[in-house]
């Protein structure tokens, strides 16, 4: 057998050549080559020689993952390490592991398995051009802006290739949505169009389109929103276009003149003292008579002028107004600073006749700004409103009749919130641009203790219990942060947020999570929805998803616990966020016109819900557990919104429809 040939000095000595180029080129440290030696040395047979040479290279260009490695190996292979956690392929956690696995790698087998998946691996390039790829899904409006949020963050975890194009695959490569299977947005209004085309023609019937509107809004791919329209008849094209006609003239139509009637009146008193001058020349003359009669006629034209150029004007300014046949347009008053005046269309006869269905509450001297609703300890629901009259309003809403007034502020009452104390005592707390917070027992309406002085310009106001009972009221201040006291004794517990944070949303919401850490949620015209630790002053985390601006949030607790906040916004979506798990829960879309407002509050029968309003004045009651809109039609004006749950109805509290809003009316749900 070839084993059992017997050597002589010549293979020794190539052996030991061998040897000598494995230890030159570091396959092999001092040690191990005087060990191999000694073998090479001692061998009598070929099967005795095979152990010391068996895994070094002989010179015959033989390769394999067993034989040793060499140091320039070596050294390329941590050349690759240092590349790969360069461009990102790599982590610097993983990259002293790998650099020692590879220092004392053995065998190529032993290098490979540290360094043969590198090329497999995401680097930070790949991760930006897949990165620009969604970021041109979303422009494109091929995908949400939520689920932007989601496939960026998982691009940023991702490790390998195969996971980055998993990510990507159903964008386009470059520019344009031709090439990918996701619909954009413009393609679903396209969609939604034709379904407004089939309702119109009687195909489909409101209830059907509702439902496939919703789901076009939902849709992702083109596929689903092919199969929403595979049974309507396609769109007609556009007729061909007329040969144009000559304009039809008219004379135009006289308008009575505010300029003419104006300057009739100027002739007329110019003729008038030209008159007194001639019966002045007659009297004197020694013609009474005349001068009588020439004064009396002089009279009556210039009394007749006068009723003419009165009417004239008259009818001038109500044409100015109103265009023949419409009503009258009359500024909205804007219940909150910062949000500009919207026109409504108000019939005068209309003024004082209140919203149909609702108990309309006695009137403030001035609109109405603030409005909060609470259940006393003996039961008797009441409403507390602020106005635009330094007053604060108490209403027994079992009655309607007004139970207290407070008076005190010596401005605009901006904010109103109530809350019970531990001790049994409802106070409610209001805000004012006059710098102070006044808290007042329900009971009599009395004040309690001395006005809290919160700054500038206090915006909101809202009261909440911490997980170990404590009783907080926490004031917005747009130019000073959110401060917050203990409603016990008044003591000022600090500060929240301030500085690049000024312009919030209609003040903050509060929420005390189910493992007892208190936050308060706020956001800017332009920016997320922060989170912030009430006790730390920190930002625990962002609510990302929004395109446009959030108008109104609030946030609530369901009944199996989870904390969750709603919040309505300029790009026609009400969102429903879990606070616990920091993700969304629902999404409602397919609305017609932006979010301004939203309450939440719950039924009789515990079902959590949430009343939004839009920019229209339109009300829709939602349930907060699904996101499902709820048959409850609700007539009440404007977006300043409370409510108060009874054991038999729950109370919605908003503006009522009179013209000047200085009054709040009082909707009832089953």
């Amino acid at each position: 057998m070839t084993g059992e040939v017997r050597i002589g000095d010549q293979a020794r000595a190539a052996a030991t050549r061998t040897l000598d180029t494995a230890l030159r080129a570091g396959r092999l440290d001092l040690a191990e080559y005087e060990r191999r030696l000694v073998i090479v040395q001692a061998a009598r047979l070929r099967k005795d020689l095979a152990p010391a040479v068996a895994d070094l290279p002989d010179g015959s260009g033989r390769t394999g993952p067993g034989l040793r490695v060499a140091t320039a190996d070596r050294e390329r292979a941590l050349v690759q390490l240092a590349g790969a956690l360069t461009d990102g392929r790599l982590e610097a956690r993983a990259y002293a592991d790998a650099e020692e696995l590879v220092n004392r790698a053995v065998t190529y087998s032993d290098i490979d398995a540290v360094i043969g998946n590198l090329d497999a691996k995401a680097s930070h390039t790949e991760r930006d051009q897949a990165i620009a790829r969604i970021e041109a899904a979303v422009a494109g409006g091929l995908l949400e802006p939520a689920e932007r949020h989601d496939r960026v963050a998982a691009v940023r975890r991702a490790t390998t290739d195969a996971q980055l194009a998993a990510l990507v695959a159903d964008l386009p490569a470059d520019a344009g949505p031709a090439r990918s299977p996701r619909v954009s947005h413009a393609e679903r209004e396209a969609v939604v169009a034709q379904l407004h085309e089939a309702v119109e023609a009687g195909v489909l019937e409101l209830p059907e389109f509702d439902e496939r509107v919703r789901a076009v809004y939902a849709a992702r791919l083109r596929d689903e929103l092919a199969r929403l329209v595979a049974d309507l008849p396609r769109p007609a094209a556009p007729p061909a276009p007329l040969t144009a006609l000559p304009p039809i003239t008219q004379p135009p139509r006289k308008r009575p003149s505010f300029e003419t009637g104006m300057a009739t009146v100027k002739v007329a008193a110019v003729g008038w003292v030209l008159m007194i001058g001639i019966v002045i020349a007659l009297g004197m003359a020694g013609l009474t008579a005349l001068a009588f009669v020439v004064g009396a006629l002089s009279a009556i034209v210039f009394v007749g002028i006068l009723v003419w150029a009165k009417r004239t004007v008259t009818a001038a300014m109500e044409a100015e107004s109103a265009r023949p046949g419409e009503k009258p347009f009359l500024p909205a008053v804007e219940p909150f600073p910062g949000r500009g005046p919207t026109w409504v269309d108000v019939d005068p006869a209309e003024w004082t006749s209140g919203t149909p269905g609702t108990r309309t509450l006695g009137r403030h001297n001035g609109e109405l700004l603030s409005i909060a609703a609470i259940v006393l300890p003996d039961g008797t629901p009441v409403a507390i409103t602020g106005g635009a009259d330094n007053t604060a309003l108490v209403w027994d809403l079992t009655d309607d009749s007004l139970r207290h007034t407070l008076t005190g502020h010596t401005h605009d009452v901006v904010g109103v919130a109530a809350i019970v104390l531990p001790d049994g005592v409802p106070v409610a707390v209001t805000v004012s641009p006059d710098r102070t917070a006044r808290v007042w027992d329900l009971r009599d309406g009395s004040q309690r203790s001395s006005p809290l002085k919160v700054g500038y310009e206090p915006r909101g106001v809202n009261c909440l219990s911490l997980a170990d009972g404590t009783p907080v009221v926490v004031v917005h201040n747009v130019s000073e942060g959110i401060r917050r006291w203990d409603l016990r004794d008044h003591k000022p517990l600090g500060k929240v947020a301030h500085g690049s944070y000024e312009s919030f949303v209609d003040g903050m919401f509060p929420v005390v999570l189910p493992d007892g850490t208190a936050l308060v949620l706020a956001t800017d015209w332009e920016g997320p929805i922060k989170a912030f630790d009430l006790k730390t002053g920190k930002t625990r985390f962002e609510l990302l998803g929004h395109t446009g601006s959030v108008r109104s949030i609030d946030t609530t607790v369901l009944p199996d616990g989870t904390p969750v906040a709603v919040s309505a916004s300029d790009d026609k979506t009400i969102r429903i966020w879990d606070l616990r798990r920091r993700t969304l829960r629902h999404r409602v879309t397919g609305l017609l016109r932006p979010q301004l407002a939203v309450m939440c509050t719950t039924l009789p029968d515990g079902t959590p819900i949430a009343v939004t309003c839009d920019d229209n004045r339109n009300k829709t009651v939602r349930d907060l557990r699904d996101g499902a809109e709820l048959p409850y039609p609700i007539a009440l004006g404007g977006d300043l919104l409370s409510a108060v749950t009874l054991p038999n109805e729950t109370l919605i509290l908003g503006l009522s429809d009179d013209y000047d809003c200085s009054s709040a009316a009082v909707f009832s749900l089953p």
